[in-house]
């Protein structure tokens, strides 16, 4: 690790660096005036102390007695000082020395707590500002050709860790990286961002050639991470694993020049990278709600931005290749215009950062690895399949789950969009488009892309993820705020994109559901139609329904008032009578608005039958949750219809049943949905928390409040039929208030989302279990 100088005597070696370091910048007393011995090291001595640098801030803090964050800020205060009292060739290498440290804090803050390259800070500045300053040091350039020169006779990669084989290829360096280094201007090299493991600068080539851009990117490793074998091969094997220089068609992977122990140099691509462009678009966007779940799903975004990455993919596929680190650092967005987004890829293959090679729990971008990868260090067929899910999640302005499961906004506006999710972002790579149509004999990124597109497509005409007005805030108090027309555009879009025998059985499905949502919304709106129209008659109003009289034509009947209707009336239910008839129309009215709302804001878009299982009882858990949520399509319309048209005295009676049909259907989907997840978790499907479910907490918390309702409802309903309490109107207000004032606004307002995520999420549970024992057979 450590190389001597001839002659005096002088070691190379960290320790050394720095005493004279602690001596420079005065930490532990006055500052020095000399960098005593520095100024005799040579090349290797400063390339032996800092492959020696830990990889480890806390072993960094052990070892000299002082943290890294603090070593970065006395020397950035001691190197951008007017007076420095060493020769400029030892400040340009203590320059590149606070270079590696500065990088290697950014790689940590990016690795451990998730910040964006771009906002890393230290010393009261930008990580990128220091850097850029160092770079711009021409003293510290020359420190950096020195120490990544390919022509050394001891390379980059021979340092201790590295391995023979490193070492060996270190020694004289390809002919290719040779040619190609020689031929830049390392004078024009300028600091462009930070890596994970690496700096990035940017120059200029000294003699411009013909049919190569004039400006380049060089890629050059931290010193530290030198000493890790496998950063060292997959960095010199680079142009052969991923270069492809004398491909005939265009790739969307950046071209690359040439690749050493140390570096890698390749095309300039000019434009931001997905991470930057996507935090510009955030900041542009409006405050997200006061609750995460509403948060609106970018659905322009998906279609623009998220269609380039899928067809980039495509393309990258067709070229026989693929990324493994496919994360938005290492997209760049070459094209921003609308409908013409290009995305380019740089650093393909594993990044070890995230995986093995390097110890500790990544975070950042570590989210956009598949696991298969960070849990072996190697590449895998179907990781850049688990990474486009994840960078999907982040284009839809939507943050990451910890545990790695599909985000519950997903599951609030569109089934298929999450089921998409889940099945590119399955932990075991096994079962990984286990539900999307995908012909495993055909690319696959271009059948996936299809299917994204037709998701976003019918997201498109759902309008509850856009920005709302006052206006439109206002409408969604509204019972049925627009589902069936909603469903109606989505169900257009949908029937024209049946290519296969999946797509149809969507269709089915999705035309079954809007069904009985149009069914419903004809039978609540008829029931509160009539309620109103018999309020209007006990108030003595003019109602003039054509319809009814009709009726009466039709069925031959004749006389004062809606004789056909009136007919079915009780001979004790008189008409008109504003006062007796008061409890029985503000009960009716408002369980029909508030059966409305929960219908329609609720349980009108789930369904438990995506796919039957095959199993007994889960076939029946099933099936009994979904003849329970249809049933609520009609049986709440007769509590309304039979108390107003036959007997008054019944509306006691039609609350109770009423909500005890409410409860009966939320337990069956209670149970079906505890039942389907529990079933998820003994089969190790990673798209169930395995943890309780929140979203499903919801709907669980409606039993104990229906049970404490029921209690006066069964007590006060039972007095009344008995005649033993006569304040009727006083119970029917209570009653109504209940409705207007908990289930309507709460229960079919604020939990709606929140119970169509957890269903949602048990249903297409339930559908992958079913694909899982299929593919078993």
């Amino acid at each position: 690790m450590t190389r001597g100088r001839q002659g005096d005597g002088t070691r190379g070696s960290l320790e050394h660096l720095t005493g004279v370091v602690r001596e420079l910048t005065g930490r532990g007393g006055a500052p020095g005036r000399r960098g005593t011995g520095l100024d005799g090291w040579r090349v290797q001595d400063w390339h032996a102390a800092l492959l020696d640098v830990p990889l480890d801030e806390r072993a960094y803090a052990d070892r000299f007695q002082v943290t890294r964050e603090q070593e970065i800020e006395l020397l950035w205060a001691w190197w951008s000082g007017r007076a420095r009292p060493v020769e400029p060739r030892t400040a340009g290498y203590l320059g590149y020395y606070l270079l590696t440290l500065v990088a290697m804090h950014s790689s940590d803050r990016m690795r451990f707590h998730g910040d964006a390259p771009w906002d890393v800070t230290v010393a009261g500045c930008l990580t990128a500002e220091v850097s850029g300053a160092l770079v711009g040091d021409p003293d510290v350039r020359r420190a950096l050709a020195a120490l990544h020169d390919p022509g050394r006779a001891d390379g980059p990669g021979s340092g201790a860790g590295s391995g023979s084989g490193a070492a060996d290829a270190g020694t004289t360096g390809s002919a290719r990286a040779l040619a190609e280094w020689a031929a830049l201007d390392l004078t024009s090299l300028e600091f462009f961002r930070h890596g994970t493991t690496s700096i990035i600068l940017i120059g200029r080539l000294a003699q411009p050639s013909r049919g190569r851009t004039a400006a380049f990117v060089l890629k050059c490793v931290i010193h530290p991470y030198l000493t890790i074998p496998t950063i060292v091969a997959a960095t010199r094997g680079y142009l052969t694993e991923h270069g492809r220089p004398d491909a005939d068609e265009p790739s969307p992977a950046v071209p690359v020049w040439a690749s050493h122990d140390s570096w890698i140099l390749m095309d300039l691509v000019r434009g931001r990278t997905i991470g930057e462009y996507l935090a510009g678009r955030a900041a542009e966007q409006p405050a997200p709600p006061p609750r995460e779940i509403l948060r609106p799903v970018d659905t322009p975004a998906l279609r623009d931005l998220g269609g380039a990455l899928l067809s980039a993919l495509a393309d990258l596929e067709r070229d026989g290749r693929r990324h493994d680190d496919l994360t938005p650092s290492n997209i760049i967005v070459q094209d921003e215009q609308p409908g013409r987004i290009r995305l380019r890829f740089v650093d393909l293959g594993v990044n070890h950062l995230h995986a093995r090679s390097i110890t500790g729990q990544g975070q950042g971008e570590g989210v956009f690895t598949a696991p298969e990868v960070r849990r072996d260090g190697v590449g895998h067929p179907l990781a850049d399949v688990y990474s486009l899910g994840a960078l999907l999640v982040a284009i839809a302005g939507i943050p990451h789950n910890p545990d790695g499961t599909v985000p519950d906004q997903f599951y609030v506006v569109s089934v298929g969009l999450a089921r998409l999710l889940e099945d590119l972002t399955d932990a075991d790579p096994r079962r990984r488009l286990l539900v999307t149509p995908v012909d495993p004999a055909r690319p696959r990124f271009e059948q996936i892309g299809r299917v994204s597109a037709d998701e976003v497509a019918i997201l498109e005409q759902d309008g509850r993820e856009r920005p709302r007005t006052a206006w439109q805030r206002l409408r969604d108090l509204s019972p049925g705020a627009g589902t069936v027309a909603r469903q109606r555009r989505m169900l257009q879009v949908r029937t024209g994109q049946v290519r296969d025998a999946t797509g149809a059985a969507h269709l089915r499905q999705a035309r079954r559901l809007q069904r009985w949502a149009w069914l419903f919304a004809v039978l609540v709106w008829s029931a509160t139609a009539l309620v109103v129209t018999w309020w209007s008659r006990d108030l003595g109003l003019s109602w003039q329904a054509k319809w009814f009289e009709m009726a009466d034509e039709v069925f031959g009947r004749s006389g004062v008032g809606l004789v056909f209707l009136d007919d079915v009336r009780a001979d004790d239910y008189p008409i008109p009578d504003p006062w007796g008839n008061l409890p029985v129309r503000l009960v009716t009215l408002t369980f029909a608005l508030v059966t409305a709302r929960l219908y329609l804001n609720v349980f009108a878009e789930l369904s438990t039958v995506w796919a039957l299982p095959a199993g007994r009882g889960p076939r029946v858990r099933a099936v009994t949750a979904e003849v329970g949520l249809r049933s609520l399509a009609v049986l709440p319309v007769i509590y309304v219809v039979l108390p107003t048209l036959v007997q008054r005295d019944w509306w006691p009676l039609g609350t109770l049943v009423g909500h005890v049909t409410f409860a009966v259907v939320v337990q069956a989907c209670l149970w079906f949905a505890w039942d389907t997840n529990a079933r998820a978790r003994a089969a190790g499907l990673s798209s169930v928390p395995r943890g309780e479910i929140a979203t499903l907490g919801r709907l669980a918390a409606w039993q104990p409040t229906v049970a404490v309702y029921l209690a006066p409802i069964i007590g006060i309903g039972t007095l009344l039929s008995l005649g033993l309490v006569q304040d009727e109107l006083v119970y029917a207000s209570f009653v109504s208030l209940i409705n207007l004032g908990i289930f309507y606004p709460k229960s079919a307002g604020t939990d709606a989302p929140y119970i169509r995520a957890g269903m949602n999420r048990a249903a297409l549970a339930a559908e992958r279990l079913e694909h899982l024992r299929r593919t078993r057979e």
